[in-house]
């Protein structure tokens, strides 16, 4: 292998004025500069011998130190050697004079690491690596060896990453004897009087190259770099979780911004760096800035980088955040100097820009291919799956599974990098079935650091800079399958003595908590699903927190119950709910839990169950709910909640005997046991499942459901009832009583302030207005209900707008339009898997065959085809701008 003599040969250290620094050692020891010496030859006296720095551990190495001593002797150089006499120093001071006056540094490696001495955070063995830079280096690894020492290991594996140095093996002592004398002799060779290099102010070392196009970062890159190029804005921090893509991002504003700065960009990487002490350090030795005898590092930036215009980018800061007040100093003195700072952890200092780095967007849960592989998450992961799959194409076949597979990893750039590298050997199918477990097996992208090597350990990185209380609070914090407000937080993980909120805060500017949006627009936050995964790991099952969520849940159930009004708020709210009270669900079946009062709670909040199409067959919740074990329905009222639920589902799902026949068996239960506003609804469901085949009967049922109602003095149920049943005397053209009973209906929702129940009012009076002959009143009930139902996306609601817009289309003699609009509602309906209840089916039954007739069988059907392809967006549009015509 290759050796690192090809750098320029820095055997004198130079000063800020470019002039050559002779450094020697003074009385005590110190390693001091010599700023008056004239620049020195690459030709030198005989006294002048050149020194050669011996790097390594002492008794493992004996043999081959005393070999390398030999070879070097044998040049006529001189072998500068930790051994060679005692010094009343420490052996640190000692060590450090010795490389700071020696010209070539040969490292040996065996299978120590070495002795971490006291305030150090690497051993001696790396201190002297690290402090070489500026030296000829040579470098030798005995190979094989076993038993090396982990942190040895990784010390290599930074020398070979990092590019810049590269070594030999070695089997004994013989062995390297004659490799050093061979590569000491060629750098001689090469070097002797070669002129040195012209002395820039400031040498750069080179970023790290990215081998892969960065993906879904264009707007964040052209924002990032527009900020540093502003004045106000000169410390930015990129921060977001482990494997977001940070670095590679930082890296690519590097690019973008190069031909800005005057004096170049600087990349500092500190994940090797844990003391925030070292952190000027680092930064002096990526600038190549030399400090002068005992000057501080910080006080060698402060000297060097104060008229510099140029960008610096600190990788990796959030274990050395102690040095954050360096970061702010350096920006004060240096008016023109820019920083871009990756981290886990904000800074927290006066000026900080925090740049939070989302995951990429993730593909929607049902799309065409096309759309699909839009998404960013996804072009990220069929490019790195072509990187060991030359030729991999989407298909309709396999873009479903990538897209579910790319939102299970929440869009996280690492974890799809670690999945894509699989799909050398495993199916799409294999790898949606298998990926969390792949994702801990270490080693299947070599090039990544150890720290990235698994999903655990990347976010293990950022899990243990936590204190003790942040990080059960992050485990608890796991029970939450959707995002979460403050008060949900304090409700679920509080009331154990430890401050929440403050831990909560801690776990935001760590990143292992992300911002998120709710459909009942609170302020609320996540965790992404890879880090909830890691979390509840470690989280005790048998611990309280996932019953406090039970409760917390229950208590939103409760208040959409009995409330009763402001349901648009309270429907949103729920929706944002939603997968938690499916956690909940699966975690009452798993735990033995009682489920009568959740499913009590559930029913009592119907109206919101059945207005957003969680009742029905193929909903995640009503899965769940059927997969609940039998034996944890243990009373009467338990059953009677969960046949309550299954009546409406089957209602929902255009099961009407089914629904009929249900409501028949348990009404004497109910009849007993349920509340007279329950025993109104449940005729009311009988009433509108038997209204096409049994009108007597269904009439029957809505006035004892009336009288029920009335009687109970309960609004919301009395709302209802005269809602349907005013449709059936609609369509039976009893249109005044039917008016009546809507605008009753109206009156209710108004005072309930019930958007869904309003709006069910005035498209039931557009009804009523179409059979009184009166368009224009129709038209303006039905942009009402539209805009009602569009507020909480009831798509249900929108379907039967379309279908009156139909006959409204038919009354004013466009029957093509009638068609059309017929079309795009029978289509949206398939699909969601909406069926009209029996009263709308049979409304629209009409309007459809007078449309037929206006317009013959295959005009009709043409129509019909090409409503299909209007989205229901585009079906309101157009039925309003014909109306407006």
């Amino acid at each position: 292998m290759n050796n690192t003599w090809q750098q320029p040969h820095r055997a004198a250290r130079r000063a800020d004025d470019g002039a050559a620094v002779h450094a020697h050692s003074d009385e005590n020891g110190d390693a001091m500069a010599d700023t008056g010496a004239p620049p020195r030859s690459a030709i030198r006296t005989p006294d002048q011998r050149l020194r050669i720095f011996v790097s390594s551990t002492l008794e493992e190495l004996a043999a081959e130190r005393a070999a390398a001593r030999t070879a070097i002797e044998q040049l006529r150089l001189a072998p500068v050697m930790f051994e060679s006499g005692a010094r009343p120093h420490p052996a640190q001071d000692v060590y450090r004079a010795y490389l700071a006056q020696s010209d070539v540094f040969v490292g040996i490696y065996g299978d120590r690491y070495g002795w971490v001495g006291p305030g150090m955070t690497v051993s001696g063995l790396e201190d002297e690596l690290q402090r070489a830079t500026d030296l000829p280096r040579l470098l030798y690894v005995r190979s094989p060896a076993p038993g090396r020492d982990p942190e040895l290991a990784r010390m290599l594996d930074r020398i070979r990453q990092d590019g810049r140095t590269s070594y030999k093996k070695f089997t004994d002592a013989a062995q390297l004897r004659e490799l050093i004398l061979t590569d000491l002799a060629t750098l001689l060779a090469e070097r002797f009087g070669k002129p040195q290099p012209p002395v820039r102010e400031t040498e750069v070392a080179a970023p790290p190259a990215p081998a892969t196009a960065l993906i879904g970062r264009d707007g964040d890159l052209d924002r990032i770099a527009a900020l540093l190029d502003s004045d106000e804005r000169r410390l930015v921090v990129l921060t977001g979780a482990g494997g977001i893509g940070k670095t590679r991002l930082a890296l690519a504003v590097m690019q973008r911004t190069a031909g800005r700065w005057r004096d170049g960009a600087a990349f500092v990487d500190l994940s090797t760096i844990t003391d925030a002490r070292r952190v000027p350090d680092a930064i002096a030795l990526a600038l190549d800035l030399v400090v002068q005898g005992r000057e501080r590092p910080l006080d060698t930036l402060h000297r060097r980088l104060s008229d510099r215009d140029m960008l610096i980018v600190l990788d990796n800061f959030e274990q050395v955040l102690d040095a954050a007040p360096v970061v702010a100093d350096l920006l004060q003195r240096a008016p023109h100097l820019r920083v871009l700072v990756t981290s886990r952890v904000v800074l927290r200092v006066r000026g900080e820009q925090d740049w939070r780095v989302d995951p990429l967007e993730v593909p929607p849960a049902t799309a065409p291919v096309e759309e699909l592989a839009q998404a960013p998450a996804l072009r990220l992961f069929v490019e790195r799956v072509r990187d060991v799959q030359p030729g991999f194409e989407l298909t309709g076949q396999n873009a479903p599974i990538l897209a579910e597979l790319s939102r299970r990893l929440g869009g996280l750039p690492l974890a799809l990098e670690l999945a894509a590298a699989w799909m050398r050997l495993l199916t799409p199918e294999q790898m949606l079935t298998q990926v969390y477990g792949r994702l801990e097996q270490p080693g299947t992208l070599i090039d990544l650091p150890d720290r990235q090597q698994t999903l655990t350990s990347t976010i293990g990185w950022s899990y243990d800079l936590l204190p003790t209380t942040a990080r059960q609070l992050l485990a608890r914090l796991s029970v939450f399958a959707a995002p979460f407000t403050v008060d949900a937080v304090i409700a679920v993980c509080g009331d154990d003595g430890s401050d929440v909120v403050t831990d909560l805060s801690m776990l935001l500017d760590s990143s292992m908590v992300s911002p998120s949006e709710r459909a009942d627009r609170q302020r609320a936050y996540q965790l992404l699903e890879p880090i909830r995964r890691f979390a509840a790991e470690r989280l005790d099952p048998a611990g309280p927190t996932p019953g406090r969520l039970h409760r917390y849940i229950l208590d939103v159930l409760t208040a959409a119950g009995t409330r009763r009004g402001h349901l648009d708020q309270l429907m949103r709210q729920l929706d944002s709910e939603q997968l938690n009270l499916q956690a909940v669900i699966e975690w009452i079946g798993r735990d033995g839990q009682p489920s009568g009062p959740l499913l009590r709670a559930l029913g009592d909040a119907w109206v919101w169950m059945q207005a957003c199409g969680h009742l029905r067959q193929t909903s995640e919740l009503w899965q769940r709910i059927q997969s609940l074990p039998p034996d944890r329905l243990r009373t009467d009222d338990d059953q009677l909640a969960l046949a309550w639920l299954k009546a409406n589902r089957l209602l929902n799902d255009g099961s009407f005997a089914e629904a009929s026949a249900l409501v028949e068996r348990i009404l004497p239960d109910a009849r007993r046991l349920a509340p007279p506003p329950r025993t109104a609804l449940l005729l009311t469901t009988r009433a509108i499942a038997l209204a096409a085949t049994a009108p007597q009967q269904a009439r029957t049922d809505f006035e004892e459901a009336l009288r029920t109602a009335r009687a109970a003095e309960d609004p919301l149920s009395l709302g209802y009832v005269l809602s349907h049943y005013g449709l059936l005397l609609c369509l039976a053209g009893e249109t005044d009583q039917a008016r009546e009973h809507h605008r009753e209906t109206l009156d209710i929702a108004h005072v309930l302030n019930d958007e869904n129940l309003r709006a069910e009012a005035h498209y039931e009076l557009a009804l009523d207005a179409m059979q009184a002959g009166d368009p224009a009143a129709a038209q303006a009930e039905l942009a009402v209900a539209v805009a009602a139902y569009r507020a909480f996306d009831n798509l249900d609601g929108l379907t039967r707008c379309i279908g009156a817009l139909s006959a409204l289309a038919l009354r004013r003699q466009d029957a093509r339009l009638a068609a059309r609009l017929a079309g795009a509602g029978s289509a949206a309906r398939e699909r969601i898997g909406l069926v009209p209840w029996p009263l709308v089916t049979e409304w629209e039954r009409q309007t459809n065959d007078q449309a037929k007739a206006l317009l013959g069988g295959d005009a009709f059907d043409a129509q019909l085809a090409a409503g299909r392809d209007l989205t229901v967006d585009e079906a309101l549009a157009e039925s309003g701008q014909r109306a407006a015509s």
